[in-house]
């Protein structure tokens, strides 16, 4: 049967959290995919704002 890897697991257990996350991975994977690009978006926005104020704040773009 294709759900008896579903059914061994202990509801509330890791092992069942980690199967659901499977399944909606294996369901949904456009939206995970969205998801995954969505935070990598995000960091790296966050990542170069971080850079160019650090940047801004040296003496030697003042000084420029």
């Amino acid at each position: 049967m294709a759900t008896q890897g579903l059914t061994t697991a202990t509801p509330g257990s890791l092992a069942a959290v980690g199967t659901a996350a499977k399944a909606f991975v294996l369901a949904h994977p456009v939206s995970m995919s969205l998801a995954g690009g969505a935070l990598l978006g995000a960091g790296a926005y966050w990542g170069i704002e971080t850079l160019l104020r650090k940047k801004a704040q040296t003496p030697e773009a003042a000084a420029a």
